[in-house]
């Protein structure tokens, strides 16, 4: 299956007072370390989006097989940055990993997500840990049509589960990693934390 990814890293990080992106993870930057993860996960097709202070992010994907997209206009939401990565897709692709630079994940995880999708004719595979739904999701191509008119109005890619609830196939991952969300210096100091008590 021909999968593309679109890596969203273009918020201002106003409630962690600094740009998330750049933040130490093991030896890494978050963004680092998720290009890393993308581009060792068999993908046909990495883009990430860039928008506040981009010449940062800019800098480091140059040293990535990646494809760098910016968006003017990242003031108005995810949803902006989706369609801003949307706009490059290649064609062919077969499904399209949506994930945010504050959102580490790896390698297993889409992998199990794009076999989940292709095994169950699904339109969206998203993981789940302890019942509760995470990240990275991973949408079908035969619902671009739909992710194309994606706004913030109309609650984004959440209008997407509503209507495609009976072909969301949720993947089992025992993985906290899903259900990080690094927003605040709180946020990121509890996911250190989380991650040195695994290792």
């Amino acid at each position: 299956m021909k999968v593309a990814a679109i890596l969203l890293a273009a918020g201002q990080s106003t409630r962690m007072g600094r740009l998330k992106g750049l933040l130490p993870w093991h030896g890494k930057t978050l963004f680092e370390h998720q290009l890393h993860v993308l581009e060792t996960s068999n993908l046909s097709q990495i883009i990430v989006v860039t928008g506040f202070e981009s010449r940062h992010f800019l800098q480091i994907a140059a040293n990535y097989s990646v494809t760098a997209i910016r968006n003017t206009n990242y003031l108005n939401g995810k949803c902006a940055s989706i369609l801003t990565g949307l706009q490059i897709i290649d064609k062919e692709s077969e499904a399209i990993l949506i994930t945010a630079v504050d959102q580490p994940t790896n390698p297993i995880i889409i992998t199990k997500l794009i076999e989940a999708l292709g095994k169950n004719n699904a339109f969206i595979s998203v993981p789940v840990n302890g019942g509760k739904r995470g990240h990275p999701v991973l949408f079908s191509a035969k619902i671009m049509e739909d992710l194309h008119s994606i706004s913030e109005e109309t609650k984004g890619l959440r209008n997407l589960f509503q209507k495609y609830h009976t072909k969301v196939i949720e993947v089992p991952i025992h993985n906290s990693l899903i259900n990080l969300n690094i927003n605040t210096p709180t946020d990121y100091q509890n996911a250190l934390d989380l991650y040195n008590a695994k290792q």
